[in-house]
């Protein structure tokens, strides 16, 4: 077996940069091509099902105007997605958005409508993943909300009872000091809640509220009146269900010889498709020309009977979903995140299976919320968030050793060293050219040694100086709570309580729809 290939780069920057190629059908950024991809101009019953929902949500004109333009034969969409989680999960929920409807303004054109769409993941059952998320109240303490979800049950059957909203409010009350929008915030989140009978519709409508003046679309993939415009693509996969499957395992084995670990993997037997049993997801094994799920045994006939009677009740998994989405709604850009770019490159040969066409894989937009105590110490830093974020450790070792003047000293006698063992290191090499290993290794060693020391000596300055130290935790808890980037586990409503839900959307508006962005509150 060849060695496998060390990776260039990064996934993201080699999706970007054009390495990855052959896993994607749109070259990165090839807006043109992606709009002009062939889309089903016939979507009159999609869009009557859309907005049923969307009234019933309470959408104001923005977004029924959007739905008249999706119902355009050359209409176009620029879909993203995400799990439903509590106080709709991490703030990265509203980047996707914002990304999506900051494109599809860009894009759009009275000939060819370009309207953006949010896709409700209902269909997912990871309860762990959907019922918590994490406040930084006004101390700076990280504060966990949490409810009870049944596991194994997609979330969008699960009631949204009155036990779960007291459970928020309780959530809520813990804040200290009170946060001072907490009344507002929660009147809000009240006022959605009173109107919807899930916990899915209750993101659903947050961000009807939150995003519907920007015309956003959303869909809902477990209402039986969308979930039908699936219906094709699960009696494909049914016809021949381990076609799929091999297609992801074989684009996993290509990503692999790269260098890069495949997001996804089907394991014997397993197909791209669940079914919903006794209340519970269940994934599908073909097994002896017919399928079973967890003991019990069916036959194709069966299942399609089953989708027949309730088209909610077989969907997709991961290395499916997609496809669903774009074969039923004129996908011309998929706005992603990280992982999420990951898995969909090993999924062009299901879109080729199916019929449909690959849309342009897009990079979500990066926002980090900045409040006003942290925007005072990166200022004193003289740093942004996204260096803070790469690069605390070096920072913090640097500004203590500034602040208690050893700086200038390290640099004056490293300097010094590092000249007199390069000196030494060269006559050494010029003796004898074959000591050229011991060279490096002495070269190595050095530098390991000097960071060390700088490192023991910052860290005995931290144990002194209460003030640099309590500074970089502060940051800390602002841009790296839990040790990950703030949008990935923070809600928005972290920063809407302490600043107000008008403000945190007004930054949130001026989000382009690239690259990594500050919003100052």
């Amino acid at each position: 077996m060849p060695p496998r290939a060390t990776p260039p780069t990064d996934f993201a920057h080699a999706y970007s940069s054009g390495s990855l190629d052959d896993f994607f059908e749109v070259a990165p950024g090839d807006l043109k091509r992606a709009v002009a991809l062939p889309r089903p101009a016939e979507r009159a019953s999609l869009v009557a099902a859309l907005r049923r929902h969307a009234l019933a949500l309470g959408a104001p004109a923005p977004v029924l105007a959007n739905l008249e333009r999706l119902a355009h034969p050359e209409a176009r969409a620029v879909v993203t997605g995400q799990q439903t989680g509590l106080l709709l999960g991490p703030t990265y929920s509203l980047s996707k958005a914002m990304t999506a409807i900051a494109l599809a303004k860009r894009l759009d054109s009275e000939a060819r409508p370009v309207v953006p769409v949010f896709w409700l993941a209902t269909q997912d059952h990871d309860a762990h993943e959907m019922d918590n998320t994490y406040l930084l109240d006004a101390g700076e303490t990280l504060r966990r909300i949490a409810v009870a979800l049944p596991d194994g049950v997609a979330v969008g059957r699960v009631p949204l009872t009155k036990e779960l909203v007291a459970g928020v409010a309780a959530g809520l009350a813990t804040l200290t000091p009170a946060p001072r929008f907490r009344q507002p915030v929660w009147e809000l989140l009240e006022s959605a809640a009173s109107s919807v009978a899930t916990y899915s519709d209750w993101f659903a409508a947050l961000f009807m509220r939150l995003l519907g003046d920007a015309g956003l679309v959303l869909i809902d993939p477990l209402r039986p009146d969308v979930a039908e415009h699936f219906m094709p693509v699960i009696e494909r996969e049914l016809a021949d269900p381990l076609a799929t499957p091999a297609a992801i395992n074989a684009a996993g084995r290509r990503l692999k010889a790269l260098g890069y670990e495949p997001q996804l993997g089907r394991a014997q037997g397993a197909t791209n498709l669940f079914v919903e049993l006794d209340g519970k997801r269940l994934l599908l094994r073909a097994a002896n020309g017919g399928f079973v799920a967890e003991g019990r045994r069916f036959t194709r006939d069966d299942l399609m009977a089953l989708l027949a009677t309730d088209p909610t009740a077989i969907t997709p998994a991961a290395g499916l979903r997609p496809v669903t989405q774009d074969f039923a709604l004129p996908t011309a850009v998929f706005v992603l995140g990280p992982g999420e770019l990951r898995y969909v490159s090993q999924l062009k040969d299901v879109y080729r299976f199916h019929g449909v066409p690959m849309p342009l894989a897009w990079q979500r937009a990066t926002a980090t919320v900045i409040e006003p105590v942290a925007a005072r110490l990166l200022g004193g830093l003289g740093v942004n968030a996204e260096r803070f974020r790469a690069r605390r450790g070096e920072l913090q070792e640097r500004v203590l050793l500034e602040r208690h003047g050893h700086a200038e000293r390290f640099r004056t006698a490293t300097s010094r060293i590092e000249a007199e063992l390069e000196g030494l290191l060269a006559e050494v090499a010029g003796i004898d050219p074959t000591l050229a290993g011991t060279v490096k290794r002495g070269r190595h060693f050095l530098e390991e040694t000097l960071a060390r020391l700088r490192g023991k000596t910052s860290a005995a300055l931290a144990e002194r100086d209460e003030t640099t130290t309590r500074q970089f935790d502060r940051l800390a808890a602002h841009l790296l709570p839990l040790g990950q980037p703030a949008e990935r586990v923070l809600s928005p409503f972290s920063h809407a309580l302490k600043f107000g839900v008008e403000p945190l959307m007004d930054r949130f508006a001026t989000l382009a729809p690239e690259h990594e962005q500050e919003l100052f509150l």
